[in-house]
């Protein structure tokens, strides 16, 4: 009888640990978001309107992440994840853009030179 009722606690308290685990997880997520908005919002506002404005925007979201999906490149822009690097790239020097920002992307979105 007490193995039922042990086994019922090590269940119970096994469910517990997995819930703060998973609140944990989701505060570290949480925070972790908000740092990197603040930190990017700190090192080049990007004030640029239109397509060029939503090109930049939607790719510094991104490159934390590694950049983003192609089904979301394409949703967004219609366009496969190359030829968005390739519009990328074209956006950042016609704008001049900096080199946190640009040093940033080097990171994640291939350059159409670099192979």
């Amino acid at each position: 009888m007490n193995t039922e009722q042990d086994s019922s606690n090590a269940c119970a308290s096994h469910t517990g640990h997995q819930v703060t685990l998973d609140l944990q997880l989701r505060r570290y997520r949480n925070a972790r978001r908000r740092k990197v908005a603040d930190r990017l919002a700190r090192q080049e506002p990007i004030e640029f309107t239109g397509e060029a404005g939503e090109i930049l925007r939607f790719a510094l979201i991104w490159a934390p992440y590694g950049g983003a999906p192609a089904e979301e490149t394409f949703q967004k822009f219609g366009m496969a994840p190359r030829r968005f690097a390739e519009k990328l790239w074209q956006t950042v020097e016609e704008l001049g853009c900096g080199r946190t920002i640009t040093s940033q992307f080097a990171s994640v979105y291939a350059h159409p030179g670099s192979g």
